[in-house]
């Protein structure tokens, strides 16, 4: 299960607190939800905070977000781990 919350929005950045499991389907639902968002406000902060695990597509959307106004924070040392590893 994954959780989006939106925390703040401005017409400039959307920041959006993710809780739960960053794999599978749930990847495809952090893209619908977290692309709209990046492409009206061209800034997207993620709050990874709540997040327990990443799979290697979840992984491929964060990199491929990563140049294009992406903002990370929070994480378990697990998801650090995880985001150091693939150069996030």
């Amino acid at each position: 299960m994954l959780r989006i919350t939106v925390v703040s929005q401005t017409p400039e950045e959307v920041a959006l607190k993710v809780e739960g499991w960053m794999c599978g389907a749930n990847v495809g639902l952090l893209e619908q939800e977290g692309g709209r968002y990046l492409q009206e406000a061209g800034r997207l902060v993620l709050d990874l905070k709540g997040v327990q695990n990443i799979d290697a597509g979840g992984m491929a959307l964060l990199q491929r977000w990563s140049g294009k106004g992406l903002k990370l924070c929070g994480g378990s040392l697990f998801v650090q781990a995880l985001l150091n590893k693939y150069g996030l």
